[in-house]
């Protein structure tokens, strides 16, 4: 008879917390807060790492990532020298969202079901063409089996080349390939973060 009684109880609350827009409105407020939060850390995990300091520094950056025993990565991938290489990159990462597409009641409060609207790595691929290679990514390439030709690239001034800052001689060896994490990662620590939302926090009180 008392497990009946508690249960009709919790049935009843059940019922007027999912009628209780203040509630619903403050649990809604508070995914959105952390999100925020979570997208502002990836935002910034971006902006401070390594290659995207080296890129968007251009032709006369360091070689910040270590990758290379000579010159910059904007140099041995040969962009144009006017370019930034990373801007598509943050432009695509800078529109993620979060949509709250369902709420339901558990047993310990709601459930709240979102989607986040993160680009997929297909939409970053695309995003960052090789400037001598049609149909490639330099990231796709960079994170994957590497660039190529590392043992070709020659680290100087030099006007005729598309950055100013290398040249490719082919008839260099061309082994050793430039390869290093970069958005794969970012976006696989995004991944496990959004786990830390815990909006439900809110009306598990309530029980």
């Amino acid at each position: 008879m008392t497990a009946r009684l508690n249960r009709s109880i919790k049935s009843s609350i059940a019922k007027q917390l999912q009628r209780d827009t203040q509630l619903i409105l403050q649990t809604k407020n508070i995914i959105e807060k952390e999100f925020k939060v979570l997208h502002n850390k990836l935002m910034q995990d971006f902006e401070s790492h390594p290659v995207t300091r080296e890129l968007k520094a251009g032709p006369s950056s360091s070689n910040i990532s270590g990758t290379l025993p000579k010159g910059n990565l904007f140099g041995f991938i040969g962009f144009f020298a006017e370019s930034d290489p990373v801007a598509e990159i943050e432009k695509l990462l800078s529109k993620t969202e979060i949509f709250i597409k369902r709420r339901s009641m558990g047993t310990k409060g709601f459930i709240w079901t979102y989607i986040v609207t993160a680009p997929s790595l297909s939409d970053l691929h695309k995003a960052t063409p090789m400037p001598w290679a049609k149909g490639l990514s330099w990231l796709r390439e960079m994170e994957g089996g590497g660039i190529p030709n590392l043992g070709q690239y020659i680290h100087k001034r030099a006007d005729s080349g598309r950055s100013g800052a290398g040249l490719q001689n082919k008839k260099l060896s061309g082994g050793g390939r430039v390869k290093i994490p970069y958005i794969k990662t970012l976006l696989n620590n995004f991944e496990k973060d959004l786990l830390s939302i815990q909006a439900s926090r809110v009306s598990k009180s309530i029980f």
